[in-house]
């Protein structure tokens, strides 16, 4: 068994806090990664506002040394495992907090601002997630992303956002990323690289004004004149885009499921709709298009005709 595990072994961690290490045994452990680990977590969690122990009280229940008979063998084994179990979740819980995630997730039709440590900010269009690790901001900007989000990066160090189609690379800018079917990416001040996942695909560097979109293996360019993103303004809009995108964006913004039987979801739209009323969105949406709708009491469901 390599050093680490056995430091890291339940019985071990058992015997250290009873108290019942030798003098060489515990002379290697504090010389080990796990020992430090765990004074770190220590050390950090002595600035948190916990309720205090008594360890002397606690250490005196465990090493007791009244052992005379086979019960009460059972039950110092018992204080071991349940001070080894302690121990581990000590571990688990500082590793989590400390070197854990934070993550952010909106639903259907929400929104959510986000001010990190450095004033970057994201905002998070819906059924959106974002998350990126809890300390060390500065050193390590780095986010996992899928969904929709409008980024404004403070100058810095790189700041990375990780999708699963590619990697967006910036030191400071405003840009958006919408993830989902495929990926499109807008730059709207300063410049970007794209790294994509797939090795067939070129990396590419958008400056202001530029997007890209990854559409079944093949990247798209074009120009965009626009400041920031329509759905920041509590619009979507589309040109010359499938029905079935439009409807997708429709049910990322209200809560609802269309029902259509012989239309045709493959025909161009080109237009916008709001996302703070449903009927006035469905209206501008529908009728250019000859699209009869029918919405259910309930106003889940949508029954689309022609």
């Amino acid at each position: 068994m390599p050093m680490k595990d056995t430091y890291a072994n339940e019985d071990f961690l058992a015997r250290w806090i009873a108290d019942d290490l030798s003098e060489e045994e515990l002379s290697g452990f504090k010389t080990s990664d796990v020992y430090k680990e765990i004074m770190a977590i220590d050390d950090a969690a002595k600035s948190l506002s916990v309720t205090e122990i008594d360890v002397e009280k606690a250490l005196s229940l465990v090493t007791s040394k009244n052992q005379n008979t086979q019960k009460e063998n059972k039950v110092k084994r018992l204080w071991v495992f349940s001070a080894a179990a302690a121990c581990i979740a000590i571990l688990f819980v500082g590793y989590t907090y400390f070197y854990g995630t934070r993550t952010y997730s909106t639903g259907i039709g929400e929104k959510e601002t986000l001010l990190l440590a450095d004033g970057s900010i994201i905002e998070l269009n819906a059924n959106s997630t974002v998350s990126y690790k809890r300390f060390n901001w500065e050193e390590d900007r780095a986010v996992d992303f899928d969904g929709e989000a409008f980024f404004d990066i403070k100058s810095g160090k790189g700041f990375t956002v990780n999708t699963n189609k590619g990697t967006v690379s910036v030191s400071g800018t405003q840009f958006n990323i919408n993830n989902r079917r495929d990926l499109k990416v807008q730059c709207y001040e300063g410049s970007i690289t794209f790294s994509p996942m797939n090795a067939n695909l070129p990396g590419l560097e958008l400056t202001q004004g530029m997007e890209i979109q990854v559409v079944n293996g093949k990247i798209h360019q074009k120009e965009i004149s626009e400041s920031t993103p329509d759905w920041t303004n509590g619009f979507s809009s589309f040109s010359e885009q499938p029905l079935s995108e439009v409807l997708d964006e429709l049910m990322l913004q209200y809560p609802v499921e269309f029902r259509w039987n012989s239309i045709d979801v493959n025909r161009k739209f080109t237009g916008n709709f709001t996302h703070n009323n449903l009927e006035n969105a469905l209206k501008t949406t529908m009728e250019p298009m000859g699209i009869e709708y029918h919405v259910s009491a309930d106003k889940r469901i949508v029954t689309l005709s022609e």
